[in-house]
């Protein structure tokens, strides 16, 4: 197997392309079934998907903002909207032109132990929302140096949401 078999963001053995074809028929099956947390779930799968992807949907600090805050909101928080409406207008702030990118300590070196094609044969609502949340996690466990930087971005962008809700 070459390299060019070996997607560049995640590592899938698959490739490239191969790697978003299964990203996209899982997240019209998220959005197909339509239950109540979907939209959190849809959401959340594009972040992590963002996140083993970054050098091409993480190129900015708003995108990175939003993903990498969009999954510790899921999965530290309740993943509500409020609370990623809140994150999108903290990224859209002028604030983060220039700073360094991405922040220290930089990117991991792994994405995480569990990729896109875990959830190829998931079909089961509740074995779906479990193997993304098994995605969620391990992704979020790669960016651990990073963590304390989301939280912060949680924090910052509280102030935005009504009252200070999350």
């Amino acid at each position: 197997m070459g390299t060019s078999d070996v997607c560049s963001g995640c590592g899938l053995g698959a490739g490239r392309q191969r790697c978003q074809d299964l990203f996209t028929d899982v997240s019209l099956r998220v959005r197909a079934l339509a239950w109540t947390d979907s939209l959190k779930t849809w959401r959340l799968m594009h972040d992590v998907y963002a996140l083993q992807h970054p050098a091409d949907l993480c190129t900015s600090y708003a995108e990175l903002i939003v993903h990498l805050g969009g999954v510790a909101w899921a999965l530290e928080h309740d993943g509500s909207e409020r609370g990623h409406r809140a994150l999108a207008q903290l990224a859209a702030r002028p604030d983060w032109q220039h700073a360094p990118y991405p922040p220290a300590p930089g990117w991991p070196d792994g994405r995480g132990s569990i990729l896109v094609n875990s959830l190829e044969t998931l079909s089961e609502p509740l074995l779906l929302v479990a193997g993304i949340d098994r995605w969620a996690r391990a992704t979020w466990l790669a960016y651990a140096p990073l963590q304390a930087t989301a939280r912060d971005w949680i924090q910052q962008a509280s102030p935005i949401t009504p009252a200070g809700r999350r």
